[in-house]
């Protein structure tokens, strides 16, 4: 009931793939102010099996501001903590940040690319890429 809740309170549903490792996740963003937003997303890889959750506070602002010409464009940069739940082991929390852009092709639809880096706090760590969609 409270995934439902908080599925209803968001702006916008986030579709994702990511390699290397190869994965697909599902997440959600809500706005916090004006050039700040939220992300919470849980990605699968099914290689490992292994599954990784985190948040995130981004400063996302809308280069529209500056420039019209440059309107739906946003970079975004951040972080937040995430968990790694590989198929076998312990869970490592760590710490997990984020760079990339989005682009909006009109005010409901964005195409976004976004390297993200996880550091556990245990001593492991990993890079990837991810592109998606969000949907708001």
């Amino acid at each position: 009931m409270a995934l439902s809740g908080l599925g209803l309170a968001q702006r916008a549903v986030s579709f994702r793939l990511s390699l290397p490792p190869a994965g697909l996740g599902v997440g959600l963003e809500a706005p916090l102010e004006r050039n700040l937003a939220f992300r919470g997303y849980g990605d699968l890889f099914p290689s490992g099996p292994s599954f990784l959750a985190a948040g995130e506070v981004l400063f996302k602002p809308d280069l529209g501001q500056v420039n019209r010409d440059l309107r739906g464009i946003r970079p975004y940069f951040g972080g937040g903590l995430g968990m790694l739940l590989p198929g076998g082991g312990n869970a490592d929390l760590g710490l997990q940040l984020s760079l990339g852009v989005e682009f909006l092709l009109d005010p409901r639809t964005g195409f976004f690319v976004d390297g993200e880096y996880f550091y556990a706090f245990g001593g492991g760590r990993f890079g990837r890429t991810v592109i998606g969609a969000n949907l708001r």
